[in-house]
């Protein structure tokens, strides 16, 4: 069905809006996939708080036009899908992708971006490979607390070898 100027424009501007929003996304090709597998792969990103969508490549190019993106447009070529992510999670997207990828050969993640850069080749094993926000911040106070642990124990240190003694002697002298 084909759309009239008004209907196109309205398209951009949300295209527009979702770009904006979101904080990282991917562009996927999925030439070759039937129905039931296309509609498995949106239902999986969709648990995943992805947002899977179908576009038009001419329609997304405007859209992507005069933003600090704008080089995305390069892999709008073909069948192409783009997801969003909304959230901060930016590993989730990578690993939810990569699986998807794992399972179906058809589908090829052309680039991706994460706030204003550009990922352009294996995009989302490079996703993938980030930490996710929860393991980040146990990185993070792992490293935060392994000096107090450190000092801890070298204060303790002394402390425990006077026991040691005074605990020998009194076996000592109990034997």
């Amino acid at each position: 069905m084909a759309m009239n100027r008004d209907e196109k424009g309205e398209v951009v501007n949300g295209l527009a809006e979702k770009l904006s929003k979101a904080k990282a996304g991917l562009v996927a090709g999925f030439s070759g996939l039937d129905v039931a597998a296309v509609n498995e792969i949106r239902n999986k990103f969709r648990s995943a708080k992805v947002e899977y969508k179908v576009v038009k490549n001419t329609l997304m190019k405007r859209a992507l036009a005069g933003t600090k993106i704008e080089k995305l447009g390069d892999a709008f070529t073909g069948p192409t899908a783009i997801l969003f992510l909304y959230d901060e999670e930016f590993a989730t997207l990578g690993k939810t992708a990569q699986e998807i990828k794992d399972k179906y050969e058809k589908f090829q993640v052309k680039a991706g971006y994460v706030v204003d850069d550009v990922l352009t080749g294996d995009a989302a094993s490079t996703m993938a490979k980030m930490p996710t926000l929860a393991e980040s911040r146990a990185q993070l106070l792992g490293v935060i607390n392994a000096p107090a642990t450190q000092l801890l124990s070298v204060l303790n240190a002394p402390a425990e070898q006077v026991i040691g003694v005074i605990k020998a002697k009194s076996e000592k002298d109990a034997a």
